[in-house]
């Protein structure tokens, strides 16, 4: 399953879950530039730190699947990739997550995020002893909680899913 970045019908399938849900002050969101996914907006640490954004994936995207591609401009802060499946901890639901490479202001990489790197968290802290499957995955997301404060961009022209 290829996400293509490229038109705002794309683009508008992903929202924003930003900090504001726990009385936090950040901002952000997905825009389409007229090329590709630009996800931005400004950290306020106080109260909360983080702006994410996600989106529904189909029930079989992810079935048989080992390894997320995305391509990407991180422009020198640390984003995760979130993957979201059914698994709960408590009443909690579990983010599956892993960190995107940082790149340097106009570069393009491509990066590759094996299933097998995923660390399950609960609102940013790791858990133990939860299994990541694949076969369950429903959103695709990313999220910026660097405890820095200040505006951020992150351009996104596709995630896709597939096998090693």
């Amino acid at each position: 399953m290829k996400m293509l970045m490229n038109t705002a019908e794309n683009v508008a399938l992903w929202r924003s879950v930003n900090d504001g849900v726990m009385g936090g002050l950040s901002s952000g969101g997905p825009r389409f530039n007229g090329e590709h996914m630009v996800f931005e907006g400004v950290i306020n640490t106080k109260g909360g730190g983080f702006s994410s954004i996600r989106a529904q994936v189909p029930s079989d995207a992810f079935v048989d699947m080992t390894v997320l591609k995305l391509r990407v401009k991180t422009a020198g802060r640390i984003y995760k990739v979130t993957l979201r499946t059914d698994a709960r901890y408590g009443r909690r639901d579990i983010s599956f997550q892993a960190p995107l490479p940082v790149t340097t202001q106009g570069e393009w990489v491509d990066v590759i995020v094996p299933f097998s790197e995923l660390v399950p968290s609960v609102f940013g802290r790791p858990i133990d002893r939860v299994e990541f499957n694949p076969d369950m995955v429903k959103s695709v997301g990313i999220i910026l909680a660097d405890g820095q404060d200040g505006p951020f961009r992150l351009d996104v022209e596709a995630i896709d899913v597939c096998r090693t």
